[in-house]
């Protein structure tokens, strides 16, 4: 039998999306015709289906505390109290280092829940409206560079940003590492999400967020 391969995706121009010059962009269509998001229009999506959408990133560079256990760290977390009303969705979270680590190492994304949730807030840090990147205050999950785990609880590592890298140089191929989160990981009251390393690094982090109904 004769397998047929499908026509390719088609380019074709639509007037799409909020642009305030009104001309027409290009759009990707399938065999069947139906129109996929085009780069222009995926972030109105994403704006338009969340409409509380925030940001929070280092200002400043941060020695991440080596591990993801429980006690006392420096680096990046966003939580959530155990009294917020909403949920988290994680949408975008990334890292870059600063200087190169003096020793192999691997960096991740971890999560974590526990009934008090993120009680020491050593080092908040400002969260702003994901799209007007205005402080903001109406947001519920809290931002922090430096922040205390709770004794009987301990984060678990998700997913991995970057692996093993050289001691004494920066990653091949880059860093900056990001991870499109797409809302997968929902982070309820009590629960907090970070970046981790298994050895000390220098670097900054930011983390966009979604915060939705139960």
């Amino acid at each position: 039998m004769n397998i047929v391969p499908p026509p390719p995706f088609e380019i074709a121009t639509a007037p799409r999306g909020p642009f305030r010059n009104g001309q027409n962009k290009p759009v990707s269509l399938d065999p069947h015709g139906a129109m996929q998001a085009s780069m222009y229009e995926a972030p109105f999506r994403l704006r338009q289906k969340y409409k509380e959408i925030f940001f929070a990133a280092s200002q400043g560079s941060t020695t991440w505390t080596t591990g993801v256990a429980a006690g006392a760290q420096t680096g990046f977390c966003v939580s959530l109290p155990p009294t917020a009303k909403k949920n988290v969705l994680i949408l975008r979270m990334g890292f870059v280092l600063l200087v190169a680590p003096i020793s192999t190492g691997n960096v991740g994304i971890a999560v974590g829940w526990f009934s008090t949730g993120i009680v020491t807030h050593g080092t908040p840090l400002v969260v702003y409206d994901g799209q007007k990147a205005l402080p903001v205050t109406q947001n519920q999950a809290l931002a922090d560079g430096g922040f205390t785990i709770p004794v009987t609880a301990a984060a678990v590592y998700r997913q991995w940003l970057q692996g093993a890298f050289t001691a004494g140089a920066l990653p091949s191929p880059f860093s900056p590492a990001f991870t499109d989160g797409q809302g997968l990981i929902e982070l309820q009251p009590g629960g907090w999400v970070e970046i981790g390393a298994v050895t000390a690094v220098l670097g900054m982090a930011f983390c966009e967020w979604a915060e939705v109904d139960p």
